[in-house]
């Protein structure tokens, strides 16, 4: 089972999306980069595990996923159920103040990022009962804590938006240019802001952009894509898209 839940208009430039995942079977998934940030609440009966079982998560419970840099399979146990907050890149530092670089490609505790969040979510979920109620209630949270915004995360989304507009084609210092910023110095807030630098991000884009052509098309013509995407030819391609992925175009096509 697996389904989104859209976020409160207010919420948008936050947050991409309210998910429960789990089910009564055991399952298996990949999951790949998306640029995105996210808490994952247990909302099983029982412990769950993270980080491939290095982390056990009590009823109620957070842990935090940080910016991904690659792929990472994972493993649901038979009646686990998880809730999560996608943040949108730049959200969840814009909730916390949290240099998102500490986390790139880990998992954490919420309670090691925000005591506070942790201690007052944990009862507000277990106290819900349903999905439905369990999503209100994270959304009223945020709700009331909405980040004032200031100059400095005004500029990293403009940068975001430039990057994700040109499908990742883009030049970081062109980005830091139009920041009126110096490249070293919009690299240190965009690596706070996102967890990955601006190399890193644009490589993320571009590779997310690549993956849903390949989705869509019928009959997607690998060459032309690699030249469209900014590749020097089809090995390329396939090089950078198996960092993140884990395989080949064609082996991606073909699941």
């Amino acid at each position: 089972m697996y389904k989104e839940f859209r976020p409160h208009p207010l919420l948008t430039t936050y947050v991409d999306a309210y998910w429960v995942a789990g089910g009564p079977h055991f399952m298996q998934q990949r999951i790949l980069p998306d640029t995105c940030a996210d808490i994952i609440f247990n909302i099983s009966e029982d412990i769950t595990a993270a980080a491939d079982g290095a982390l056990k998560i009590m009823p109620g419970n957070a842990f935090v996923v940080g910016t991904m840099t690659t792929f990472h399979d994972t493993a649901f146990h038979a009646n686990t159920y998880l809730l999560g907050i996608r943040f949108k890149p730049g959200g969840l530092s814009g909730f916390t103040g949290l240099p998102l670089q500490l986390i790139t490609d880990d998992h954490v505790p919420l309670r090691d990022i925000s005591s506070g969040w942790h201690v007052a979510l944990e009862p507000l979920l277990l106290k819900a009962s349903g999905i439905t109620a369990k999503v209100v209630c994270l959304e009223k949270f945020l709700l009331q804590r909405l980040p004032a915004g200031n100059i400095i995360s005004g500029k990293m989304q403009h940068s975001i938006a430039q990057i994700r507009q040109s499908k990742g084609a883009i030049a970081v210092n062109f980005l830091a240019a139009q920041a009126y910023m110096s490249p070293r110095n919009f690299e240190r807030h965009f690596l706070h802001t996102t967890g990955v630098s601006p190399k890193t991000f644009t490589r993320i884009v571009r590779f997310l952009s690549l993956k849903q052509q390949l989705k869509s098309l019928s009959n997607p013509h690998l060459l032309s894509l690699a030249l469209d995407h900014g590749f020097y030819d089809h090995a390329h391609l396939t090089r950078e898209f198996r960092a993140f992925a884990g395989e080949s175009p064609t082996g991606y096509m073909q699941r």
